[in-house]
């Protein structure tokens, strides 16, 4: 390998470097690049398309890899806050991430992955952190099996164009909001609640992301930028016993609707106040469109045919016949994932070193199991069209309100929230959680009385063939979360309607979990 130290920034093309410099320096300080000369738009903080292909070819210069596949995303996150005390915070994120593939030790060994997240402001400390990024590592030389095995993923990877579906996830009003609206959609969703006797705490979010592989194989390179927001508020009772909760999500900035979440937010603080314990077991649930999105979040990774569960037999082999073809939810569900949906699209390809078209995708039709996921290299390898897993779906729904599911309940619970969703049984798919601000029985049509929260264990793919009514689907609110590598905010769009099942398992009250 090339000495890495011996080269210097001025030997990159000087048209490379500019755009690095102008983006580092955007990044650094929007208005000391703007007094600079710098090129500062009002309307994104992330980066261009150009830059991002500049900031590729930066990184393939400076670690001498003329070949390697590079991968950038870089996200910035806004978060304004009011804490249910009154106090307001502030959360602005700009996360830069770089992953490239170099060669180490000897050269037709393999490819080594190198991931760097960093949060550098100028072209020479950039330089520095990618040259110490990597280390020349001595290995043997190919084994025949090795070379064998190599010559495969070679063959499945070789040079070609794809074909993307054009989607429209960035949304300028939304990337303008970013720096001058938040404050303001905040004084909106906390007006109607001001002068009740709740503690209100308030969230509204706003997210740009843009993505870019420089991929050598292909000789292509790949683009994409998305935009989301969300706002969501908690009322809390003074003794901190009661709470209400609602939320909304969209691309969109002048979608979201603040007022609506006030009000509904407050009309299940007030519906839960003075709620009581109720005996554990098997009711009818009316789930709300937020608990049944959660639920579908929860079961998206089953569909991948590395996965064990509800969609395949037990001691199943990669590649192996599974229950694709099979009916195994109601009839009226069907799932579906679309990159050109205008309330749930997402990216049209993988973002990763192989950016695969992700098209559209039927996973349920009807009740039966369609398609199943897999990664880029596991279903070349195996036959199979790559399919990401299913975090960004719709789900089908029905006629029926939630007004409607409660009048015709003889003896129920509506659910409008779940937390802690966490699996507890693979094979059956079976899942714990705890139902959240707002949890109401219901007796001969009506809403009786609140009762205190619950602790389910249930398998929603088994919950989903005992479907009595299917309401209008919705992009579901999740709430804030702070990103983590395992949790990013915002997560992507589901689409969910509220649900009325039978036999929902409630297996315990949550304070005595």
């Amino acid at each position: 390998m090339a000495s890495l130290l011996s080269l210097s920034v001025p030997s990159l093309q000087s048209r490379t470097y500019a755009r690095v410099a102008s983006f580092l320096a955007r990044r650094a300080d929007r208005a000391q690049a703007r007094a600079e000369g710098y090129p500062v738009s009002d309307t994104r903080r992330i980066m261009t398309q150009e830059e991002a292909i500049a900031l590729g070819q930066f990184v393939r210069t400076v670690n001498a890899t003329p070949d390697g596949d590079v991968s950038i995303r870089h996200q910035v996150t806004a978060i304004t806050m009011r804490r249910p005390d009154g106090t307001p915070r502030l959360v602005d994120v700009d996360e830069l991430a770089l992953e490239w593939l170099v060669k180490l030790g000897v050269i037709d060994r393999f490819e080594g992955q190198v991931w760097v997240r960093t949060n550098v402001r100028d072209p020479e400390t950039l330089q520095h952190v990618l040259q110490q990024a990597v280390r020349p590592i001595p290995v043997p030389p190919l084994s025949d099996e090795e070379r064998e095995e190599r010559a495969t993923w070679d063959k499945m990877f070789q040079p070609h164009t794809y074909t993307y579906l054009p989607t429209t996830i960035w949304q300028a009003t939304t990337a303008a909001a970013l720096e001058t609206q938040r404050g303001a959609m905040l004084g909106r969703l906390l007006a109607p609640l001001t002068g009740t006797p709740w503690r209100v705490a308030g969230t509204v979010g706003v997210s740009e992301l843009g993505f870019c592989t420089l991929n050598t194989a292909m000789q292509t390179t790949h683009w994409g930028e998305a935009t989301d927001s969300e706002l969501s508020v908690t009322l809390y009772s003074a003794d901190g016993m009661t709470s209400g909760w609602s939320g909304h999500a969209h691309r969109n900035w002048d979608k979201l609707e603040p007022e609506r979440v006030a009000h509904e937010a407050l009309t299940i603080a007030t519906q839960h106040l003075h709620a009581v314990r109720a005996e554990p077991g098997r009711y009818t649930a009316i789930l709300s469109a937020t608990a049944m999105g959660q639920l579908l979040r929860a079961m998206a990774r089953f569909f991948n045919v590395e996965t064990l569960g509800p969609f395949s037999y037990p001691h199943q082999v990669v590649g192996a016949r599974d229950k694709r073809g099979q009916q195994l939810f109601d009839s009226r569900i069907t799932l579906t994932t679309d990159p050109t949906d205008p309330e749930g699209g997402d990216f049209p390809f993988f973002p990763g070193g192989n950016p695969y078209p992700s098209g559209k995708v039927t996973w349920m039709e009807n009740g039966v199991l369609k398609r199943r996921s897999a990664s880029v290299g596991l279903g070349l390898q195996y036959g199979m069209t790559p399919l990401r897993d299913p975090e960004c779906v719709r789900m089908s729904g029905g006629p029926t309100s939630i007004d409607e599911m409660i009048a015709n309940c003889e003896r129920g619970l509506y659910v409008h929230r779940l937390s802690a969703v966490h699996e507890v049984d693979a094979l059956s798919g079976t899942m714990e959680g705890f139902t959240r601000h707002g949890c109401l029985l219901i007796q001969n049509g009506k809403i009786t009385h609140p009762v205190k929260d619950f602790r389910f264990r249930e398998s929603p793919f088994l919950a989903l063939n005992r479907v009595l009514a299917l309401g209008t689907p919705q992009r579901v609110a999740f709430g804030f979360q702070p990103p983590h590598e395992n949790q990013p905010w915002p997560l992507p769009p589901v689409i969910a309607p509220p649900v009325m099942v039978r036999d929902f398992n409630f297996s315990a009250l949550a304070d005595n979990a």
